[in-house]
C-alpha cells in the first residue's frame, strides 16, 4: 500500500498529531521499548511543565526494577533537549501515536542494546551538533545496559 506524503501528513507523522495509524503500520514494541517510550514521554511532559523529570518516572522504574536506568535516561533526555538542532517530536501523552522521532529514538536504543556504538552515534548525529553526540551516545549505551542488567537481575530473583 502506497502512502502519499504531503507537508500536512509529514508534520502529523513527525509530531504524532495525526490520526491513529493502522495496526499494519504501527511497529510492535517489546517490554523494554514500551517502558522506555513511556519514560521518555513522562520525562518530556515533566520538562515542559517545569517539574522534576526524574521524579515523574521513579515509581514505575522502581516497580520494574529499573532504578539504575533513571540517571542515564535523565542524562540522555537532557542532552537531547539541549543539544538537538531542532525540537524533537516526543509526545507528552501516553496515548499519542508513535512519532517518527520516537521511532528513531527507539531504534537508537535498540542499537545501544546491541552495543553498536557507531550506529548510535551516527543516528544521533542526524539531530545533534557533533560536539554533543558522544555524551548523548554514552548515555544511551548506559541506559540500555542499566535497563537490561536490571531486568536480568529481576528475572533471576523471581
Amino acid at each position: 500500500m502506497q502512502h502519499l506524503l504531503t507537508a500536512q501528513t509529514g508534520i502529523q507523522a513527525r509530531t504524532g498529531s495525526g490520526p491513529l495509524p493502522s495496526p499494519l503500520t504501527t511497529p510492535a514494541l517489546d517490554e523494554f521499548e514500551t517502558l522506555i517510550l513511556w519514560g521518555m514521554r513522562q520525562w518530556m511532559r515533566a520538562h515542559k511543565e517545569r517539574r522534576c523529570a526524574t521524579g515523574s518516572v521513579l515509581d514505575a522504574f522502581e516497580f520494574s526494577g529499573l532504578v539504575p536506568a533513571l540517571a542515564p535516561l535523565n542524562r540522555m533526555m537532557t542532552l537531547l533537549v539541549l543539544g538537538s538542532r531542532r525540537r524533537l517530536a516526543i509526545a507528552t501523552i501516553e496515548t499519542a501515536p508513535l512519532s517518527i522521532d520516537e521511532q528513531l529514538l527507539l531504534r537508537i536504543l535498540n542499537a545501544a542494546r546491541q552495543r553498536q556504538a557507531d550506529l548510535v552515534e551516527s543516528r544521533l548525529g542526524m539531530w545533534m551538533e557533533q560536539v554533543s553526540v558522544p555524551a548523548t551516545a554514552q548515555a544511551a549505551m548506559l541506559l540500555a545496559k542499566a535497563a537490561f542488567s536490571s531486568r536480568t537481575a529481576v528475572a533471576a530473583a523471581v
